[in-house]
């Protein structure tokens, strides 16, 4: 059973108001540590001497760690109460933050980045659940799309932001600026969440807490994304791949029966009942993959590609994130009349047509097309989240809203990790595969192996330097060479997030059905 059912609630305007503010505030805190690191990327791979791949874990890192906690943190949520598991997550998200700027390698500035999607795993998660404990079901879809809007707001600022600081002060500084953020939050939290809620919106989960289950379920989660990244590497039909495949079906499958038999179990298998639930976390992991896999790739084509300084980066993909502004509160506005059904499979559909257009991109491009390919990007992935998130929070009583909250934001983590690591891959290895060919047509395949390591490198990166030991034969040429390689490869990789989204975009219309939440 997920646990008697708790009344809607109606807390007064004012004190729901002020719930909401903090909680937006959590919420850009994190959103914001997203879209600078992004911008922050190329420049921390230079500065700490990073490889592509070590530079893509400084964000998968961090994705592994929050996306295998998220729905254990949920649970915990629900048992100590939202208010205090958002200030916990508040505290040591910023404290994290402070000590990622001081390192000086890149391993460190990795684990630290694990320690801080911990706290994450533990924040975000919890501003769905006080959202769900204060507000009425019917009242929902505002609270979301003003949370999805402060994503926007937060995400647009990070760009631009993100690029003055690299630019002026230094990588270091963007993880700083969550100090005071993160410091502001902590203040106001403690002062608006120091009223507990109603008797019949406290913690109704009851019995020991469920470390078996969660200590399973962190074992399957950490197996989906340590199997993402290297199924890519491996190959997906290798022996090491069918076994990694067999770990995360065993380890699904333990989890499951734990679940079954466990008195007080941290995920209720009741709550998959809901055919709206199941389908809203496939929804979300086909938008997740879609937008951070294009992103990831598209910031290396607007930096290295196209040469623009990080402040250049940034108003460039200001359109994208700005739009999200308006267009979620919009969202949750026309959800009340066509619900979101309607509104996820539209959102997918623009952000497919988004990513094909990017995919379309030549050598050279006017800023005003990428601006506008990357606004419709934003118009596309607004609604998805705001839909994606009142299915599936919609879909939970609020005994569980802590609970649904990290389902949709494991969802998300598992789609990003996921978007990340296979159009990654796709543009590493189609780059590999392109350079190969034409070193063997060019120089007859006679380059020597230090050549050869950095032109992998460079190409796969979108950077078209002199690089020393050129074959004389494409010294001439080697620019030009290098520039339609990586740009052959972009495509390719941007191909599999069209296909993503337009998967989704199906799956909402035909498996979202008109379904009332289990209690």
């Amino acid at each position: 059973m997920i646990g008697p059912a708790l009344p809607e609630t109606d807390i007064k305007p004012a004190k729901s108001t002020l719930l909401l503010a903090v909680v937006a505030l959590g919420t850009m805190m994190v959103a914001l540590d997203g879209t600078i690191v992004l911008i922050a990327q190329p420049a921390i791979q230079r500065s700490l001497d990073a490889s592509l791949q070590q530079a893509q874990w400084v964000t998968t890192g961090y994705l592994l760690a929050v996306g295998t906690f998220l729905v254990i943190a949920g649970g915990f949520g629900d048992r100590i109460g939202n208010r205090r598991a958002f200030l916990i997550g508040v505290t040591g998200f910023t404290l994290t933050s402070g000590l990622i700027a001081g390192v000086g390698d890149i391993w460190w500035l990795i684990g630290l980045r694990v320690a801080q999607g911990l706290f994450g795993a533990i924040l975000q998660p919890t501003t769905l659940g006080l959202l769900r404990e204060t507000f009425p079901g019917e009242r929902l879809d505002m609270p979301i799309a003003i949370r999805s809007a402060a994503i926007g707001v937060s995400t647009a600022a990070g760009p631009v932001v993100g690029g003055l600081l690299v630019q002026h002060v230094s990588w270091r500084a963007v993880f700083l600026i969550n100090v005071p953020l993160g410091l502001l939050t902590i203040l106001l939290g403690a002062v608006v969440l120091r009223r507990r809620p109603a008797p019949g919106l406290r913690p109704a989960a009851k019995g020991r807490f469920d470390l078996a289950g969660a200590a399973l379920l962190a074992a399957f989660l950490f197996a989906v994304f340590f199997s993402v990244g290297k199924i890519t590497v491996y190959g997906a039909l290798t022996f090491r791949s069918v076994v990694l495949a067999g770990v995360v079906i065993t380890l699904a499958m333990l989890f499951t029966l734990r679940e079954a038999r466990a008195p007080a179990p941290l995920v209720p298998l009741t709550l998959f009942q809901s055919s709206n639930l199941v389908v809203g976390i496939l929804l979300v992991i086909s938008f997740s993959f879609a937008m951070m896999g294009t992103l990831f790739i598209t910031s290396y084509y607007v930096q290295n590609k196209l040469g623009l300084d990080p402040v250049q980066s940034g108003i460039h993909v200001l359109p994208l994130t700005a739009t999200m502004i308006v267009a979620a509160p919009l969202s949750g506005y026309f959800m009340r009349y066509c619900g979101a059904r309607i509104i996820v499979s539209v959102g997918l559909a623009l952000t497919a047509g988004a990513v094909f257009g990017l995919s379309r991109l030549g050598q050279t491009v006017s800023p005003a097309r990428l601006s506008l390919l990357l606004l419709v990007l934003g118009l596309g992935i607004a609604p998805a989240l705001v839909g994606t998130t009142k299915i599936i929070v919609g879909n939970a009583p609020p005994s569980v809203g802590s609970l649904a909250g990290g389902l949709h934001q494991t969802g998300m983590q598992v789609g990003s990790a996921i978007g990340i690591a296979v159009m990654g891959t796709m543009l590493s290895d189609r780059a590999d595969q392109l350079l190969r060919a034409t070193l063997a047509r060019a120089a007859g395949g006679h380059v020597s192996q230090g050549f050869l390591t950095q032109a992998l490198t460079d190409v796969a990166a979108g950077r078209h330097r002199p690089i020393p030991h050129t074959p004389p034969e494409l010294a001439k040429t080697w620019s030009a060479l290098s520039e339609s390689i990586f740009m052959h490869a972009f495509s390719y990789a941007l191909l599999a997030g069209v296909v993503m989204a337009l998967t989704g975009a199906v799956v909402a219309l035909v498996g979202v059905s008109s379904q009332r939440p289990l209690h």
